[in-house]
């Protein structure tokens, strides 16, 4: 128990459908176009809490959603499930004919040298900018770097959404958090992936 209330002083967490009600809101009221999903470490949960909200975003609202998975590699997760569905040809690297109702983007579709100028995000970011136009609303599962002195890919979305796990929740302080208020980005919520 007092685990949970000093973590509660660092993070306040917040259940899915919750982050889904305050996205629908910022994107009707304040016109929200995209947002990132980050995490501290790797193996939290980005793409698992990305397609959560691109399957309720698409299913509860009936948004037209774009997921982009920024991992040059394939992120672990949408490997599994879209394995039998990559033999398929992408359109500008927008994967076609898989068995979600939301489209994804990624970047290992696309034939092109893009890590020298990815770290530096105006690649990323001009995808989003032009994605953003296309869709209701882009969710980026970003790539969280493999080594913690290795610089990360950042992007500038209209908002983000945080996931966390024991390796940076229970901490009096997480470098992630302190990015976000320094440079005054919004935050939507902070799901906690046990």
């Amino acid at each position: 128990m007092t685990n949970r209330l000093r973590a509660t002083s660092v993070w306040d967490v917040d259940p899915i459908s919750l982050i889904l009600q305050r996205i629908h809101f910022k994107h009707t009221t304040k016109g929200l176009r995209s947002l990132s999903v980050l995490s501290e470490h790797r193996s939290e949960g980005k793409t698992t809490v990305a397609m959560l909200l691109a399957r309720g975003l698409t299913e509860i609202y009936h948004f037209k959603i774009l997921l982009i998975d920024l991992n040059p590699d394939g992120d672990a997760l949408l490997n599994q499930y879209l394995k039998d569905y990559e033999q398929e040809k992408t359109q500008d690297g927008i994967l076609k004919c898989h068995q979600f109702d939301f489209s994804i983007f990624r970047l290992k579709n696309i034939d092109m040298n893009w890590l020298k100028t990815a770290y530096d995000g105006l690649y990323a970011n001009q995808l989003i900018n032009t994605f953003a136009a296309q869709y209701d609303l882009v969710i980026v599962d970003t790539m969280t770097s493999r080594c913690p002195n290795d610089a990360q890919l950042r992007v500038s979305t209209h908002s983000n959404i945080i996931v966390s796990t024991e390796k940076s929740f229970g901490r009096s302080t997480n470098k992630l958090q302190i990015e976000m208020e320094q440079d005054k980005k919004e935050v939507l919520g902070i799901v906690f992936n046990k």
